[in-house]
């Protein structure tokens, strides 16, 4: 029996990776849901599970902090991930398994059957290494300019240009210095994946903001943040505290 640990910021997605592993996995012990990365490396020390599903992008602990965090620990690794782009690239160097989202069925089948065949085996801590290696080269040029589509064009943008975003159903305006605003076919999420790495936060269900131009921060019940554009934005009470910690870093 392989005992796994699921590791997701969206309960929707470890809902889902549930019930995909309880229905189409046999020899599968999920020992823990966990919503974050705190409750994740919390998890990993207390089951010490044979196996983790893990996202990357997470507000708070993120995917690699998680990995940082249980080093020395014996467990295998499946990434899952929205990335379709540079990160693929580095899962494939380091040999680590990824399932892009959605997950697909098969897919999530011959990750568990490899990470059976790999169960108690060494090696995993040089492959993350590996891994850490891989996007420390990549990920820089993504710091310059960000590419979104807009319309039928792939438009580039200096990330700092960025203010904020806000979720429009499956549709997402962004909101650029110099009072322009921009609708794109994407939802919060996968902007918040594409911005991953950079000064962006999301501080609520509906908002992802750029840390660079928040020009007031109210704590309290209530908490919300004043943007250098002028416009308030709420802090949602389960990201509050990631955010004062990374507030406290900045």
């Amino acid at each position: 029996m392989i005992r796994v640990v699921l590791i997701d910021d969206e309960m929707n997605a470890l809902d889902v990776l549930e019930m995909q592993l309880s229905n189409y996995c046999t020899g599968i012990s999920i020992v823990e849901k966990c919503a974050g990365g705190e409750k994740g490396i919390a998890a990993i020390q207390q089951h010490q599970p044979d196996l983790i599903f893990l996202d990357i992008e997470m507000p708070g602990k993120n995917g690699f902090d998680v990995l940082s965090e249980t080093r020395g620990l014996t467990y295998d690794v499946v990434f899952t991930t929205a990335y379709d782009q540079f990160a693929v690239k580095a899962f494939k160097y380091a040999a680590l398994d990824y399932l892009l989202k959605p997950i697909d069925i098969l897919e999530l089948q011959a990750a568990v059957q490899k990470a059976r065949a790999k169960k108690g085996s060494a090696g995993i801590e040089d492959k993350i290494n590996i891994l850490f290696q891989q996007f420390s080269q990549l990920q820089p040029p993504l710091t310059k300019r960000i590419a979104l589509p807009v319309g039928d064009a792939m438009q580039l943008f200096a990330p700092d240009d960025i203010i904020r975003c806000e979720s429009d159903s499956n549709y997402t305006n962004i909101f650029l210095a110099g009072g322009k605003k921009i609708l794109l076919a994407k939802t919060l999420k996968e902007i918040e994946e594409t911005l991953s790495g950079l000064s962006f936060f999301r501080v609520h269900q509906s908002h992802l903001v750029n840390m660079n131009h928040i020009s007031k921060v109210v704590k309290g019940e209530g908490s919300y943040l004043t943007m250098s554009d002028g416009a308030v934005i709420p802090v949602s009470r389960n990201k509050k505290e990631a955010f004062m910690e990374l507030l406290r870093r900045v």
